[in-house]
């Protein structure tokens, strides 16, 4: 068994000695091995690691790494990339976090005993800092999950109640040296908001540096020979070097720390040749300057690193973006909110956690309010901003039996919500989590461009070491430069950001429109598709039921037909009911008949006694039944009926209407290339009147089709050669999408189809699905001029600067430009003027 003090370990000797802060001399080294600063000379801690004594320089790295050897975690330490941070005092666990009342804002109750929770985890530094907290999770006796994402920090656990709880959880991260805390947008600010901090002090100081160095070197650049004296010209170089050292020390360490970290397990990257042009730069300048040489280049030190990371911190922005878009989603709903307890029967409303809230309760939703969880309004309209979730800017308005979104504000009057759905279940949370998914996916062009310039970094050392053998017998005392110049003017860092900044850039610009993409090649693919085959329902419709006309077959009024037919619908979800309480329009409780022995039959209507008399609502056949008699003189369109024994009521017309930009939107993909097909199971003659009126031929159009007839029409399509996508919204589109080059999703759609979809339509309108073509494509051919910069600056710069016609300060500036290109030109995907 591993043990830590006295006792060997048997950990693989080989990889001792890439582990960061190990040296093979034991008492000898004078960094910590657990987070690799200085080890005090009066200290005594120690652990015995790979059957060697380490010195550590705390008592909290002490017992930070005792706990992670006792637990059999040892592979930690050899296949770390990265010191770990100082274990912090205020890192111990708040037994707070054990009440109830504490937890009901971030524990998700599953099931009577499995309880969930998002933690955001602090001290990550590299991937085994990732593999170290989910191991450590994973021995907490009752924990059952547990996953960290690598992006965002964030860990789902899930853990059986009673055998374990949250400060167990969060005390097993403590020990092993992370800090973590329950994900809430105050935590992850705080860290994001550090490391941003960080970033501008390195990208300013880069900045002061690179203009107060400039500010002494130009006099020498603009003057004539003999203009500038010996003298002066000396202490223009001192005073670039004393203004270049704060730009080393720290602007330029994270170049330093990757280059070291990469180097220690045997793996070359983009910063181990950056970090050598810097030094070997600044070191010849510095031995020019002792010697009183005139080649100093501190100048082009200073504007190669501030470049360099003026491009990095793009790039992060763009990243960046899209994790507050996350945060955004993750706490949309309020923390509170007004459940009304025994509505409708009582109208007193309490004060209660969100976290509380359970499916069938019913909240008020005050004017200025934000939604407290998803629901169906059950009294009062008004209008709500919805542009969060749906990307809509205009508020829509809602009324009785119309869905709402947790997260929504509402702009107009109070409104009584019946719940559907809350926490981890609502909207806001499923559409941030397919969103972290998406930020966590890696599409094939990124993992392309990481492999080519996993090949240029080793490829350019070996180019800068054959060129300064090579220059020292022709020329020796350019043999140094030319090496130097060779190491800087590479650029692998623009052709590792040549994708991934594009592909970031595109998302987050489709999340703010409304698109939200979930599979890594989903916008590559969107751009190739030639073909869109839509469902009807919900998807080109609303998707709500709506009652175009009343034929009156018996002596009752229009008003008198649609309240009976609401109460005999009351309490059903059917969009029928939904659509008769809409043109029945608003009538006192007590205006409403009573029904008694009331039953629904699926598929067929319903049944109920008011006053006595049987009645039943619903199919043709079904009123049939009870009334005897077959029905003459009925309009040809209608498809709900109402009768009693002996007796029809009337028939009632309904319609699902087309969305108002279902056929711009159909006209537009047609210019975009794209070929427009209408897949339903409705009747075949209601799926031809929707297609006439967008304008899609009729060959391309089926109605009455099963799943399966769906999926079959599919995949003739590509049989024929056809890349296509499938937009729909129900289950039964499920299989038909599955089977598509690229699946979307209507977010108001079936659970199983978003959850299974390349990308999810947040709002209700379809203009997102140009947008998406446009900035698709715009991605594609950006990616591709980036590559082809990318590319060409190295082809041309690498060999001018072999044969010697670049010098080191031109190969910095160049190489830094490089990166920034590519950068601003993939910015340019955030431009509005990209859209259908």
């Amino acid at each position: 068994m591993n043990s830590v003090v006295g006792v060997t370990l048997n950990a693989p000797r080989s990889s001792a000695s890439s582990i960061p802060g190990y040296s093979a001399n034991a008492g000898a080294h004078d960094a910590c091995f657990h987070c690799g600063l200085e080890v005090p000379s009066a200290t005594h801690f120690q652990v015995r690691f790979d059957g060697k004594t380490r010195q550590l320089c705390c008592a909290g790295c002490e017992a930070v790494a005792k706990t992670i050897i006792e637990a059999g975690l040892d592979a930690y330490y050899t296949n770390r990339t990265a010191t770990a941070q100082t274990p912090r005092p205020d890192r111990a666990v708040d037994a707070l976090f054990d009440l109830a009342n504490v937890q009901s804002a971030y524990v998700a109750s599953l099931d009577a005993q499995t309880r969930k929770a998002d933690l955001y985890i602090d001290g990550i530094t590299c991937a085994a800092c990732i593999w170290l907290a989910e191991a450590a999770l994973a021995r907490v006796s009752g924990v059952t999950a547990a996953s960290v994402n690598h992006i965002t920090h964030r860990a789902s656990v899930t853990w059986v109640s009673g055998a374990t709880s949250l400060p167990a959880v969060l005390d097993a991260l403590s020990r092993v040296g992370l800090g973590a805390q329950p994900a809430s947008a105050s935590a992850r600010f705080e860290v994001r908001r550090g490391n941003r901090r960080r970033a501008l002090i390195e990208l300013g100081v880069a900045l002061l540096g690179m203009m107060q160095v400039m500010m002494f070197t130009a006099p020498i650049y603009f003057a004539t020979p003999g203009d500038v004296s010996p003298d002066a010209r000396q202490l223009m170089g001192w005073a670039g070097f004393v203004l270049t050292l704060p730009v080393l020390l720290i602007s330029a360490r994270s170049f330093f720390f990757g280059a070291w970290r990469d180097f220690m397990i045997g793996r070359i990257s983009m910063d181990l040749p950056i970090a050598l042009a810097i030094m070997a730069t600044f070191s010849s300048s510095t031995v020019s300057l002792f010697s009183g040489g005139n080649d100093l280049y501190f100048d082009s030190i200073s504007m190669f690193v501030f470049l360099l990371l003026g491009a990095r911190y793009l790039e992060s922005s763009a990243r960046e973006s899209s994790l507050t878009l996350i945060d955004r989603l993750t706490n949309a709903a309020p923390l509170v909110a007004w459940r009304v307890a025994g509505y409708p029967a009582a109208r007193e409303a309490a004060r209660v956690a969100a976290a509380e809230l359970r499916v069938g309760d019913v909240i008020r939703v005050a004017t200025g309010e934000v939604v407290a969880a998803d629901g169906v309004i059950v009294e009062g309209i008004s209008e709500f901003d919805e542009s969060l979730l749906t990307g809509e800017s205009r508020p829509v308005k809602r009324g009785p039996q119309m869905h709402l979104l947790g997260g929504s504000l509402n702009w107009g009057s109070p409104v009584m919500l019946q719940v559907t759905r809350t926490g981890e279940a609502a909207t806001a949370a499923s559409l941030a989590r397919l969103t972290e998914q998406a930020l966590a996916l890696r599409p094939k062009f990124t993992l392309l461009a990481d492999r080519i310039a996993r090949w240029i970094a080793p490829l350019t050392i070996a180019l800068a070491i054959a060129a300064a053998a090579v220059w020292w017998l022709i020329d020796p005392s350019r043999s140094f430069s030319v090496a130097v110049a060779v190491l800087a003017v590479t650029c692998p860092c623009a052709l590792a950001l040549a994708a991934p900044a594009a592909q970031a850039l595109a998302t987050t610009r489709l999340a703010r429109e409304g698109l939200l993409i979930t599979h890594a090649d989903a916008l590559e693919n969107i751009a190739s598709a030639t073909d869109i085959a839509f469902d009807k329902t919900g998807t080109l419709t609303e998707g709500r039921m709506m009652v175009e006309g009343v034929q009156l077959l018996a002596d009752m009024s229009e008003h008198e037909i649609l309240a009976v037919s609401v109460a005999l619908e009351a309490g059903s979800p059917h969009p029928v009911a939904r659509a008769l309480a809409a043109a029945c329009g608003v009538i006192e409780d007590n205006q409403f008949p009573l029904v008694r022995k009331s039953r629904f039959v699926a598929g067929d209507g319903v049944e109920g006694e008011i006053n006595g008399v049987c009645m039943r609502l619903g199919s043709k056949a079904f009123v049939q039944e009870l009334v005897g008699q077959v029905l003459l003189e009925v309009q040809p369109t209608a498809s709900l009926f109402i009768g009693r024994a002996g007796t029809w009521l009337a028939a009632f017309e309904l319609s699902d209407p087309v969305k108002a930009d279902a056929g711009q939107t159909v006209r537009a993909l047609e210019q975009y290339a794209l070929t427009p097909h209408l897949l339903s199971g409705d009747r075949i003659d209601r799926v031809e009147r929707v297609a006439a009126s967008l304008g899609i031929d009729h060959t391309r159009v089926r109605g009455g089709q099963s799943p399966v007839a769906k999926l079959e029409y599919a995949r003739d399509l590509a049989r024929r050669g056809a890349r296509w996508i499938a937009v729909g919204d129900g289950v039964n589109d499920a299989p038909l999408m599955a089977a598509a080059n690229v699946s979307i999703a209507m977010g108001s759609g079936a659970d199983l189809t978003r959850l299974t979809a390349d990308a999810v339509l947040l709002s209700a309108n379809l203009q997102p699905l140009l947008t998406a073509r446009a900035v698709s494509q715009k991605m594609i051919r950006i990616i591709r001029q980036n590559f082809a910069w990318a590319i060409a600056y190295n082809v041309i710069a690498i060999p001018l600067a072999l044969v010697g016609l670049v010098s080191p300060a031109e190969a910095a500036i160049g190489m830094a430009l490089s990166s920034l290109a590519v950068v601003a030109n993939s910015m340019r995907l955030m431009r509005r003027t990209t859209r259908g």
